[in-house]
């Protein structure tokens, strides 16, 4: 199967950018970089089965491994939305530590190129670093790291397995639709792409909500994805968290599916841990209360 794509890196030759010397910056200073995994992830046995870069790993593909992603401005969002697009510049990085020590074995990194720089992956170019981020082992449109990101084409070319309601290293809570706990009789994610949200809320007493952690106490501004059809605007709706209020009026854009950003509200969380995010219509005038993309709790400076 991967055979496929050796002509692929035998002929066309790589762009200039970035330089191995950017790479290997990016990659010694990740801490600079929004970290999507507040906790070390277990490695599947069958993703280190079929990732093997002999020249870093010995002996063996990642044994008893756990990593870390990181993702630069580009690519944090995008990583938590199901059919997120990355554009040309995006960058996610796993770091890989050795289960029983910590310690770092290895990076591999995937940089977002140009259109029509790899098409069977989604135009990722991919690399590898030394766990000592001292040297670029392999870069490039590698044959063994083709074969398993091909396999989420449709997801822009990452698996994302590991992605969950989560705060990221920077600061922001991203709470996508995906992730939502939908109750009552018709709310539900709608999953096909042109949708992507929690719709289906003809009922004004169905609600939803996301668990998540706060690692961070602090006040936090609530962005808000909503899309609304003709004549469906004017519900109200109340979020609610750590025991306080928000509360907006729907608006109306072009059609259900026309997401517009809006800023709702303040949450205050004073501790950290475990929290609960629910969202509530108190009145539905329309057909509809609205379709909700995401919610992200972005920190205020205070």
């Amino acid at each position: 199967m991967w055979s496929r794509f050796l002509p692929l890196l035998l002929i066309l030759p790589l762009t200039a950018a970035p330089t191995d010397e950017e790479l290997l910056k990016l990659v010694k200073e990740r801490a600079a970089l929004e970290r999507v995994t507040p906790k070390p992830v277990d490695m599947k046995a069958n993703v280190g089965a079929r990732c093997s870069i002999d020249a870093v790993l010995k002996p063996g593909p990642h044994a008893a491994a756990t990593f870390h992603v990181y993702a630069n401005e580009p690519a944090a969002l995008p990583m938590f939305d199901p059919w997120g697009k990355f554009p040309e510049g995006s960058l996610v990085l796993k770091e890989k530590f050795n289960r029983e020590d910590g310690k770092t074995t290895l990076f591999t990194g995937m940089w977002k190129r140009e259109a029509g720089y790899f098409p069977e992956v989604n135009d990722w170019e991919f690399f590898t670093v030394d766990g000592a981020a001292s040297k670029i082992v392999q870069r490039g449109k590698l044959p063994q790291c083709a074969t398993c990101h091909e396999d989420h084409a449709k997801s822009g070319g990452l698996s994302r397995d590991y992605v969950y309601n989560a705060q990221l290293s920077g600061g922001r809570i991203v709470l996508h639709s995906r992730y939502a706990q939908a109750q009552g009789e018709k709310l539900h994610y709608e999953e096909i792409e042109k949708k992507n949200t929690l719709g289906y809320w003809t009922n004004a007493g169905d609600w939803a909500q996301w668990h998540f952690n706060v690692d961070r106490p602090g006040t936090y501004e609530i962005h808000l994805w909503q899309g609304c059809g003709k004549g469906s605007g004017g519900s109200t709706v109340n979020i609610v968290s750590a025991a306080q209020t928000a509360t907006f009026t729907v608006e109306e854009t072009t059609g259900f599916q026309d997401f517009k950003e809006r800023t709702v509200g303040r949450i205050h969380y004073t501790a950290t841990g475990p929290q609960t995010l629910e969202v509530h219509a108190t009145a539905k005038p329309g057909m509809a209360v609205m379709d909700l993309r995401q919610i992200i709790l972005v920190p205020v400076q205070e």
